[in-house]
């Protein structure tokens, strides 16, 4: 049991199932994460984010020939023990009705990464097989932290202590997403982690194809692209650098109040 600032005390239990994909052939490999995806996603109503994760990050492994030698590169690091300690670092920053955070890894290929918030406290992190494995852990875990805070201020599905929800629009979303971004950046930065590129014309095209007052999560897997992410970035430094207030002061404000009062220039 962990501590955090508010007085009370929120459990972290850490699942590192990457010892368990060691030493198996193509068939028991997918089998195996076959199972977990059915096993995680039991009786979860945003059960499409579990699965397109371990679908889209973990499951290409399986015709990799060097991928025990890959998730040894994960298991050389202390995983768990650094996922007890930065999940128990964001709670303090960001206390709130959550009583137990879980965390569980797996391995992400190359391409891919980052993981989900598929429910309250429950984050699924695919962390890539490299020397930058323990920071990308711990900037996927606040990213992913920062989505449970923010389920606990407005509520868009109907889930257990977060009834009823209210379905999120794109504006919504880009604060939503851009908040966890930057959250992440500020508390583990590194030069290797550079934004992804998005050129003014880019940026043009983008506020001009998407349907901004979209709701729910088809508009999410529709618009919500790297461009998206980066652009969601850029209007909460945008509200930091307006409103003159920190990361964490700005995970108190509605989405609405994120996103109208950036300042940034393309919004509408």
């Amino acid at each position: 049991m962990l501590n955090y600032s508010g007085g009370d005390r929120v459990s972290v239990r850490v699942y590192n199932y990457i010892p368990e994909l060691l030493n198996l052939d193509q068939i028991s490999y997918t089998k195996y994460l076959e199972e977990l995806t059915e096993r995680l996603s039991a009786n979860e109503p945003r059960e499409w984010m579990i699965r397109a994760s371990i679908n889209n990050a973990t499951k290409p492994f399986a015709e990799d020939p060097d991928r025990d030698r890959a998730f040894q590169t994960l298991l050389d690091f202390d995983l768990k023990g650094m996922s007890q300690e930065t999940t128990a670092h964001v709670v303090q920053l960001l206390p709130c009705a959550v009583d137990e955070v879980s965390v569980h890894i797996l391995p992400a290929i190359e391409s891919k990464g980052g993981g989900c918030c598929y429910g309250p406290g429950k984050l699924l992190l695919g962390i890539r097989c490299d020397e930058l494995a323990p920071l990308r852990l711990k900037r996927n875990i606040a990213h992913e932290y920062s989505h449970t805070f923010r389920f606990f201020q407005k509520p868009y599905y109907d889930y257990n202590g977060f009834s009823p929800g209210t379905p999120k629009s794109m504006r919504d979303y880009l604060a939503f997403e851009g908040l966890a971004m930057v959250l992440g950046d500020t508390l583990y930065p590194h030069p290797a982690f550079v934004p992804f590129a998005v050129s003014e014309e880019s940026e043009r095209a983008f506020w001009e194809k998407i349907d901004i007052a979209a709701v729910g999560d088809e508009a999410y897997m529709k618009y919500m692209t790297l461009r998206a992410y980066e652009i969601s970035s850029r209007i909460v430094r945008s509200y930091l650098a307006v409103q003159g207030c920190s990361i964490i002061e700005a995970h108190n404000a509605t989405d609405e109040e994120l996103y109208w009062k950036s300042g940034y220039p393309f919004i509408r």
